[in-house]
């Protein structure tokens, strides 16, 4: 019998990983070249085994090898008990894996971006001295990522979840130590900048994810009274969805949706929690890539896709009836996805710092994603699914080679400001090649993979007359993408050189990225062209998990006939012209001045001051936590520490709770 994946592939694929990142401090300290090798071995053989189980999905079972011994028809999951909590709280805590075309997908989509970073973290991290605790980071960062779109169960998941929280903030913290002087002046080192956006980082999706554990906890307790013992397993919530009957019985099914959302929007910084992840620049730049392509802000679109998949396969695989009400976790999911794409989309075209551009980008194109899958979910619609997982897949993929392109960009000029930079397209040409195409498939031009996936869900938002204001707001964000990906290309590689790069030139020349960097780049650059025409097969495999190898070709030239036809061309066109041309002209063309076109009109002003300021959101939420910081001061004031003082207010307390509960 022929088999794929080796044995034991779902433990080794994140186990390895762990490995590595346990001998990566180690190592370090004798040889640098030996922990790069370690690291970069320990991807390698997680994309094999990822790229196994693919081999492996599309024959509908997962097969040893070389045994040949067949664990599971897919979808299954494959679990064990992990901590026996029966006799406590009636359920024992399980450790699984599962098997199925989203979970699968995903971690091909982790291992194969992840494993390119890596490789340009070796020219990137060159001079780094603190090598080893990079590594042990970005390894244990990876493995967490691939467990958790592996996990079978919500508890499992959720602690993954939190591993990925915990890894992002210590590597967005990375330079802690550095004495430089901040960028912000509120902090006197750039080491304690960057520790704050770590921290922000950590306190607003451990925030949300508050939410996210109680609603966790809603779903072991309906579980209980609708199928006689609490159950977190995917497979087994789909199979019975009675729990949600319970939940609308209950009368909590729209607070539910709410607080099982929040996890989700914190991890993807969609609204209200997307002011996280500009500061989350602070990090190296190839932290950056891998949050925001392959790891932390992929997880939270993730689960939504998840939970689509857990109601989708109980009303068509289980054939239960729709529960009544759950369209409003989609619903808000749908509508918070859309306005944070359109919110993020405008602070892009004002961002001064390179990677802040791409950050909101990420907001933004996270936001397509969430729009997808809750309309997926609201009207039951697989094409909307298939549309939000084919972006995850482009996404990912465009926007690790726009992040590596500009961790190559500030390697050679040593600044993160776009208006100090310019005129660096003959200086860097293979840098300004791929993030040209990487800034095409942002934008969603044909025929590159963004253009794919992009319009197909905005057509997915047409399936309904009752959605159309994520239309229109989708529509209007995807002529500011266009916008602000040329104003960032215009502002880097064309025009005048600033003054910054004239002295790096008469210093010391400028450069383009070693080869090490050049070739993930490249790399990258190159599928980002070829993954739109695999769209097809890819779609096939998410949906049923095969592929018709007998008429391949047909339905690939089939699907890119008429994506190419279709009657939203025009919409697409239009889309691109209207934010090209203002671009061009301006940014690349160099035949205006973007200062004096703002101060030359009173209603410019105010919109460019408004978001330069980012919509007040962020100075509102320093406002909120000056206020709690100084409600929690005045509190500290009665608190002694004297344990006679501390015993009076216990006993005051019991009083005051006994005299609450014999009067009301």
């Amino acid at each position: 019998m022929v088999s794929f994946m080796i044995m034991y592939g779902e433990i080794l694929i994140w186990f390895i990983p762990v490995i590595a990142a346990l001998l990566s401090p180690i190592v370090a300290r004798a040889s640098r070249k030996i922990t790069h090798v370690i690291s970069i071995t320990s991807m390698g053989i997680s994309m094999i085994i990822a790229f196994s189980m693919l081999l492996d999905l599309v024959r509908g079972k997962i097969t040893y090898y070389p045994s040949g011994t067949v664990i599971g028809i897919i979808p299954f999951s494959r679990t064990m008990t992990w901590i026996p909590l029966r006799d406590l709280i009636g359920v024992d805590i399980e450790f699984g894996v599962l098997f199925d075309p989203l979970s699968i997908f995903m971690a091909n989509v982790v291992a194969f971006v992840s494993f390119w970073i890596f490789i340009f973290s070796i020219g990137y991290m060159d001079k780094e001295p603190d090598i080893g605790r990079y590594w042990f980071l970005m390894n244990l960062f990876v493995s967490s990522m691939l467990l958790l779109v592996l996990s079978s169960n919500l508890l499992q998941m959720f602690i993954t979840w939190e591993m990925v929280g915990l890894c992002s903030w210590a590597l967005i913290s990375f330079w802690y130590k550095s004495k430089a002087p901040s960028p912000d002046p509120r902090f006197r080192t750039e080491g304690e900048y960057n520790a704050h956006c770590g921290l922000k980082a950590l306190l607003t999706t451990s925030f949300a994810d508050a939410f996210f554990l109680v609603a966790i906890a809603i779903v072991g307790y309906v579980t209980a009274l609708a199928m006689g013992e609490p159950t977190f397993d995917f497979i087994k919530l789909s199979e019975n969805l009675s729990w949600v009957n319970e939940l609308v019985r209950l009368g909590i099914l729209p607070i539910f949706s709410i607080m099982l959302l929040s996890g989700p929007l914190g991890k993807s910084a969609q609204f209200p929690y997307q002011e996280w992840l500009p500061e989350a620049m602070a990090g190296p730049t190839t932290v950056s890539a891998l949050i925001h392509a392959a790891t932390m802000v992929k997880a939270g679109a993730y689960f939504v896709g998840r939970f689509y998949v857990v109601i989708y396969e109980g009303v068509h695989l289980y054939h239960q009836a729709l529960p009544a009400g759950i369209e409003t976790f989609f619903l808000v999911a749908a509508y918070i996805g859309a306005f944070t794409a359109f919110l993020a989309g405008t602070q892009g075209m004002v961002a001064k710092e390179l990677k802040k551009i791409l950050a909101y980008s990420t907001i933004s194109q996270l936001g397509y994603i969430f729009a997808a899958f809750g309309i997926a979910g609201l009207l039951m619609y697989q094409e909307a699914f298939l549309a939000g997982s084919l972006h995850i897949l482009s996404h990912a993929v465009f926007k690790a080679l726009l992040f590596l392109c500009a961790g190559a960009i500030l390697h050679t000029v040593h600044t993160k400001y776009v208006y100090e930079m310019g005129g660096l397209k003959k200086y860097m040409p293979v840098t300004f090649y791929t993030m040209l195409i990487g800034a095409l498939s942002l934008s969603g031009i044909p025929p590159f993979a963004g253009f794919f996936s992009k319009d197909a869900i905005i057509h997915a938002t047409l399936h309904s007359t009752e959605i159309q204001v994520i239309f229109i707001l989708l529509v209007i964000t995807a002529v500011i993408t266009v916008f602000y990906s040329f104003r960032m290309i215009g502002l880097v590689f064309y025009g005048e050189e600033s003054e910054h790069i004239k002295k790096l030139k008469a210093e010391h020349g400028l450069h383009d990225a070693p080869l090490v960097m050049k070739i993930p780049l490249i790399v990258l650059a190159t599928v980002t062209i070829i993954a739109g025409f695999l769209f097809e097969p890819i779609q096939e495999i998410l949906e049923s998990g095969t592929i018709s190898y007998h008429n391949l070709f047909d339905a690939i030239s089939e699907y890119v006939y008429h994506s190419f036809v279709s009657p939203l061309l025009p919409l697409t066109l239009a889309i691109i012209t209207i934010g090209f041309l203002p671009a061009y002209y301006v940014f690349i063309a160099r035949k205006a001045d973007p200062a004096k076109i703002i101060e030359g009109n009173i209603i410019l002003r105010g919109i460019y001051k408004f978001l330069v300021n980012r919509w007040y959101f962020n100075a509102m939420y320093y406002k909120i936590i000056d206020c709690v910081k100084g409600f929690s001061n005045q509190i500290k004031k009665i608190q002694t520490g004297i344990a006679n003082v501390n015993v009076l207010y216990m006993v005051l307390a019991l009083l005051i709770t006994l005299v609450l509960l014999i009067f009301m």
